[in-house]
């Protein structure tokens, strides 16, 4: 069959083509196509040619089978304004190099340690509400996004930044809007113009490098070899083919490639799955019944966590439904096809990673809450690149395990110690910005057990 011409979608916009709806929502501007043109066709907006999948034959292509032929999009030349070369925005050579460094200090065995620094902030929030009979009306959205930052922040520095916690909070928070801001609107005046957001965001990234750089250089002028957190790992592992080390600065570009994609999509991921199972109380009362008896009387350890079978169900089935990486955007290098389709030079191919975990033809009850799907037996027969959560290939997600490791401590000690009542009454939308974010905040009546 000859190389067909990509389905153009009708512009809503004789001028600004659909531009707009994809920017007001492009989640929901993906989900509505999808629906109705099918798993491959073109966006039809200004400036670029955008080919949307929603097919694991097609995902398959572009992340595994011709990765080569498909780079980083113009998207992550903006997050490179805060995040630096870290794993999420290097290419070549030098990504490959960088993995290979880091990649040790994320093996599970290597992660253990982390298990009860995770548990101590989970135990410090849940004292917050011990004893507490009347409920705090809580928005848990800004709860989690508190808590997976300590912990990242502990994790990666141990007690070395405990008197900074706040300033890196503020200024991370602020450079997450700024970049999203960027991303999301495409008339924002460049980077070099003087914009009072833009002079804010060059104070916070300044403050976050203060910061960073003045721990690095610490323990490199002692020749820090107690210390067992992240950073000490990612400063003392070598390059196993060239002897190398990071330097300072690739230090501090992963650093802080960890501390906001780890503390964000995780922040997100607990939100939306205690809302989810503040929509199912039967879920919740589920979950709750396997915690109490896995962790009865006991502390959590690698070994226990392994047997949180269902909560971990829990947590897959919260992000197939809210995943925290909404889209995986690349760009063709050169021309190529996908399923029989022509993919110009230059284009950008966007993986619709929401729509993909609800497609009707790869999940039953496509947009229902249903955890039992994941059960050991039943998650064999999910087709490879229906779920992909944290990406696929080569580059996939690095922090996989560290996520949902955190994940399953959070949830399983907070459902043990803690009951949640939803108070949002109405069904919360989501925000596509640089992760899937709630469309508003989200309330629980939050009681101790006791």
């Amino acid at each position: 069959m000859p190389t067909q011409t990509l389905l153009k979608i009708p512009a809503q916009s004789r001028i600004l083509k659909n531009t707009f709806p994809i920017l007001k929502n492009c989640v929901d501007f993906f989900v509505k196509n999808q629906l109705e043109y099918g798993d491959i066709y073109e966006a039809n907006v200004l400036r670029y040619t955008i080919a949307v999948i929603t097919h694991p034959d097609h995902i398959r292509h572009v992340l595994i089978s011709n990765k080569k032929n498909y780079g980083k999009s113009e998207e992550y030349e903006i997050l490179k304004l805060a995040l630096g070369n870290g794993l999420l925005t290097s290419e070549g050579e030098f990504w490959k190099k960088q993995r290979r460094i880091a990649q040790p200090a994320f093996y599970k065995d290597s992660l253990a340690s982390f298990v009860q620094t995770m548990e101590a902030a989970t135990l410090d929030l849940i004292q917050k509400y011990k004893g507490n009979n009347k409920g705090v009306d809580t928005n848990i959205g800004l709860m989690f996004n508190a808590l997976t930052l300590e912990i990242v922040a502990n994790c990666l520095f141990g007690a070395e930044l405990s008197n900074k916690q706040h300033e890196i909070h503020h200024a991370v928070n602020y450079a997450n809007e700024y970049l999203t801001k960027k991303i999301m609107t495409p008339f924002y005046p460049p980077f070099w113009f003087p914009t009072p957001s833009t002079l804010q965001f060059k104070k916070s990234r300044k403050e976050i490098d203060d910061i960073i750089f003045g721990i690095i250089h610490e323990r490199q002028k002692r020749s820090d070899t107690t210390s067992k957190d992240l950073l000490a790992m990612l400063m003392h592992t070598k390059d196993e083919e060239t002897g190398e080390t990071m330097t300072a600065q690739q230090l501090r570009d992963e650093i802080i490639t960890l501390f906001v994609a780890g503390h964000e999509t995780t922040a997100n991921a607990l939100t939306w799955t205690l809302y989810l199972l503040g929509q199912h109380p039967d879920k919740f009362q589920k979950l709750q019944k396997e915690v109490d008896q896995v962790l009865d009387g006991k502390s959590i350890s690698l070994h226990n966590l392994r047997e949180l079978i269902y909560t971990q169900q829990v947590i897959d089935e919260s992000m197939r439904l809210y995943p925290p990486a909404w889209t995986i955007s690349r760009k063709a290098l050169s021309t190529d096809e996908i399923g029989g389709y022509k993919i110009p030079q230059n284009a950008i191919v966007s993986v619709n990673v929401f729509g993909m975990h609800r497609h009707p033809d790869f999940w039953e009850q496509p947009n229902d809450f249903v955890p039992e799907r994941f059960a050991p037996e039943k998650k064999k027969q999910i087709p490879k690149l229906a779920y992909i959560t944290f990406g696929a290939g080569q580059r996939m997600c690095i922090g996989n395990n560290f996520a949902l490791m955190e994940m399953k401590i959070v949830l399983a000690l907070l459902v043990k110690n803690l009951d949640f009542k939803l108070k949002n009454t109405n069904q919360v939308h989501y925000t596509p910005l640089i992760t899937l974010k709630p469309s508003e905040h989200i309330l629980m009546d939050i009681n101790s057990r006791d």
